[in-house]
């Protein structure tokens, strides 16, 4: 896995979380927060850790934002700040954007200014959003319960024209392939035969476990 840099501004629980789970992974880290005691509490864990404003744009690219695979606006202090600091990622030529909300209406408005996804902390731990911004061939990844994981992704181009009879993705890396999702049209197809074959317009959906998502891009290379 090519290592990473993930920006994370504002180190509450949920930021926090991602830090440390990132942590466990080859991934540079750079954070900001206003609290000195919350960086200083990281500080083994962190490559960069700045205090500071986060909706300073100045300070988001002295930080060396601008040089990140993707960042997480974090923070839940108000709309205000994620807008800001979304705009300035945006701005700094930020590849990847994905911003925390408490609201239906705060999500609507960080899609429309820039967002490239936005998640509720209710619905989605930071740990599961840490290991999805890890694996950059993944479209989604939602970890269930203990060690039981969904993940959505694109079909890897060695797996293009084969069946699953062939590549027996549940007998040698535990990927249990339970549908699949025309990515233009969104539409889910979850009836399929041993003989049904991968193409490239389709997005694959699986369950497996922790181990597999954590070597996932290992495992579909070797196919």
């Amino acid at each position: 896995m090519q290592t990473q840099t993930i920006g994370i501004l504002g180190l509450g629980v949920f930021g926090t979380t991602i830090a440390k789970t990132l942590h466990h992974y080859d991934c540079h880290i750079i954070a900001i927060d206003n609290h000195v005691e919350r960086i200083n509490q990281l500080e083994t864990v962190l490559t960069k850790g700045i205090v500071g404003d986060i909706t300073d744009k100045d300070l988001l690219r002295a930080a060396g934002i601008d040089r990140c695979d993707t960042v997480v606006v974090a923070t839940g202090r108000n709309l205000e700040s994620s807008v800001l600091a979304v705009l300035h990622c945006k701005a700094l030529g930020v590849p990847k954007i994905v911003a925390k909300v408490k609201s239906k209406t705060s999500k609507e408005v960080l899609l429309k200014i820039g967002a490239d996804r936005v998640i509720s902390p209710e619905r989605e731990t930071g740990v599961s959003l840490a290991k999805h911004l890890l694996h950059r061939d993944t479209t989604d990844l939602i970890e269930l319960d203990g060690d039981v994981t969904i993940i959505e992704f694109h079909a890897p181009p060695k797996w293009i024209g084969k069946s699953l009879a062939e590549l027996q993705l549940r007998q040698h890396y535990n990927l249990n392939i339970i549908g699949y999702r025309d990515a233009q049209t969104n539409k889910l197809n979850v009836q399929f035969s041993p003989d049904y074959s991968f193409n490239e317009q389709e997005l694959i959906i699986a369950v497996t476990d922790n181990h597999t998502v954590d070597h996932f891009e290992e495992y579909t290379n070797k196919l």
